[in-house]
């Protein structure tokens, strides 16, 4: 599922395509030029390698509309497993192509974590008009992974990718197998971007209306709450904050008395589309 993601979209999609046999990307509405991006690697690799789909669905029902990508990966693809990836993430498995290391896996497992690791902006970066790939300019990461892990899954009938794409549920539970893959994040990667982020997450939860709960997507509920009223002044502030660094290599204490460790320089192993 994507939208609005054209700074990162070539990458990130052009990177799984080299771990996994196909893709398939929903878009959701873009108006910034992504669609026409994944189309026209789709024009060049074929639909069997990259499958592009519109969504025209404004809510944000993401455990439904993932559970029917792997769904259309499953009918369309022949998929045995499905890794549910957003457009601001590099997946990769230290031990080879994913692809190849969960078609290793005995039959029993269903379910595989991946830590997942936040990328964070910061004043050593080099300028975006010398290195526009915000995946190879943003080399800082936190030094430990996010609290939630993502998943990759095996396909059954009664799978069901939950929202985030943080677990997924069979009938009678699921096997899990720990550890093999990583994940790296590029979540928030300029003012401008976050603000864009912030407007299209508050309107696609909106649109849900009272079909999810309010306690599904509290901070972008809550975020666009602060961009109505205080104007993207206000998310410049919170990306300082809490998705900047001034110096990475120090400690920041933030105005509520959080205690952040340094970032690490670690750049993202991406791999680059060579069709």
């Amino acid at each position: 599922m994507v939208r609005d993601e054209a700074d990162v979209i070539a990458a990130t999609v052009g990177h799984m395509l080299s771990q996994v046999d196909a893709v398939v990307v929903a878009d959701n509405g873009s108006i910034d030029g992504t669609r026409e991006i994944v189309a026209g690697m789709a024009r060049q690799l074929g639909a069997d390698r990259l499958d592009v789909v519109d969504d025209p669905e404004p809510a944000y029902f993401q455990s439904e509309k993932m559970t029917a990508l792997a769904r259309r990966a499953r009918l369309n693809h022949h998929a045995e497993w499905v890794v549910p990836f957003d457009a601001d993430e590099v997946w990769y498995s230290p031990f080879g192509r994913i692809g190849d290391q969960l078609g290793d896996l005995a039959p029993q497992w269903l379910v595989v974590p991946a830590r997942l690791f936040d990328h964070v902006a910061t004043a050593q970066d080099p300028r975006p008009e010398v290195e526009p790939n915000p995946v190879r300019r943003l080399a800082w990461r936190r030094a430990d992974p996010a609290p939630l892990p993502k998943v990759a899954c095996r396909w059954r009938k009664d799978l069901r990718i939950e929202q985030g794409n943080h677990s997924a549920t069979y009938t009678g539970g699921a096997t899990m197998f720990d550890p093999l893959l990583v994940v790296r994040h590029f979540p928030y990667r300029s003012v401008d971007q976050l603000v864009r982020k912030v407007r299209n997450g508050a309107a696609a939860y909106a649109a849900a209306g009272d079909r999810l709960p309010e306690s599904m997507g509290a901070h972008w509920r809550q975020w666009g709450r602060l961009l109505d009223d205080h104007g993207p002044e206000a998310i410049a502030e919170l990306f300082h904050q809490w998705y900047y660094r001034e110096n990475p290599t120090a400690e920041l204490r933030t105005s509520d008395s959080e205690l952040q460790p340094p970032l690490l320089w670690d750049p993202a192993p991406l791999v680059e589309l060579h069709p």
